[in-house]
């Protein structure tokens, strides 16, 4: 069995909380929701490094898995890390707008994988400077859209695949609640939105909420700390292949992330925690619950999945391109919002 070393850029919660407890131990242990969660699960994958500006992190990092992977590793640097430590796959956690420099730094460097946290990058120019450095380096990069490798997403665009509502017309996303951020956590709504229709955005109307009317074309947050900083949003989006969408991002709303695909002969509605088909038939709709079937979920098969790529060759489930459908539709909402809320281009 090939080992892979791996390397961590960034060691807050979302890269080293480890799993926890199941409900009750006849369950076995909670499912991984971090980084080195999930990398614990996967026998090929060898945590040799860790890297953060923070001593605290840094020191945390090793008392939560030095037993699992002894002899660890830390730098405050990341290029130090990358100069000194023979790695396989990178996996970048620095906050929202500080991701495109290491991954080009580390394509640069000789890895042979990079998974980096979402969005991608704040700006699509900086995603287009990212992706043709992975591609002269002959890099693999996955980016950690979550859900991509979540079971109800991924049952529900498998049963859309097999046009079980007909022809794929309209699809919405919504979510609110103070963490509705349009960089934060919008773009998981959007991803979502881009996994189903699979084209590209070709032009955008776009609303920020309510005092961020003048926010500009350039991203002013602080890597996704303080939700007050970035601006919910709606808009109305039209992709190449004819699907129209809807996104409700508005933090006054509930804070309830939600899909829903209208085809023409059902719809799909997808959360986290179920996914459900409703057909029209003589007698109304009818819904059918749509059950999906795995043994991997979330991050286990997302690092999985690069794994998998890095040694097949076969493409991830969240590669650099789709990625940047994400940040081209932000993009265009803040173009848009600039221009009076008018039809944009999506970048």
């Amino acid at each position: 069995m090939t080992s892979y070393r791996f390397g961590i850029v960034g060691l807050s919660w979302i890269t080293s909380e480890p799993a926890g407890e199941a409900t009750h131990p006849v369950l076995g242990p909670a499912m991984p929701h971090t980084h080195l969660s999930g990398l614990a699960r996967i026998p090929e994958a060898a945590v040799v490094a860790g890297c953060d500006i923070s001593a605290d992190a840094r020191q945390l990092f090793i008392e939560r898995w030095d037993t699992t992977w002894p002899g660890l590793v830390v730098f405050d640097d990341y290029k130090r890390m990358l100069a000194e430590t023979e790695l396989d796959i990178v996996c970048v956690a620095t906050p929202d707008h500080l991701h495109g420099q290491i991954v080009m730094d580390a394509a640069a460097a000789g890895v042979k994988g990079i998974f980096c946290e979402k969005p991608i990058s704040t700006h699509t120019d900086e995603v287009d400077e990212m992706i043709a450095a992975l591609d002269a380096h002959n890099v693999v990069c996955s980016v950690n859209h979550t859900r991509r490798w979540n079971p109800t997403w991924v049952a529900a665009r498998e049963a859309l695949r097999t046009g079980a509502i007909g022809d794929f017309v309209t699809v919405t996303g919504r979510l609110g609640g103070e963490r509705a951020m349009l960089w934060r956590n919008l773009s998981h709504v959007i991803d979502m939105m881009n996994y189903f229709v699979d084209a590209d955005p070709e032009w955008v109307v776009g609303e920020l909420q309510e005092g961020f009317e003048e926010y500009g074309l350039r991203y002013h947050g602080d890597g996704g700390r303080d939700a007050a900083l970035e601006p919910g949003a709606n808009a109305y989006v039209a992709w190449t292949n004819g699907v129209r969408g809807v996104l409700l991002g508005m933090k006054r709303a509930v804070a309830s992330l939600q899909v829903d695909l209208i085809g023409s002969t059902g719809t799909i509605q997808v959360t986290d925690q179920s996914a459900t088909m409703q057909l029209q038939t003589e007698q109304g709709l009818v819904s059918r619950p749509i059950v999906p079937r795995y043994s991997r979920i979330g991050m286990e098969a997302a690092i999985a999945d690069l794994i998998n790529a890095v040694a097949t060759g076969a493409a991830p489930q969240s590669p650099p391109l789709d990625a940047r459908r994400t940040v081209s539709i932000i993009d265009g909402i803040l173009a848009s919002q600039a221009a009076g809320n008018t039809r944009v281009p999506a970048p």
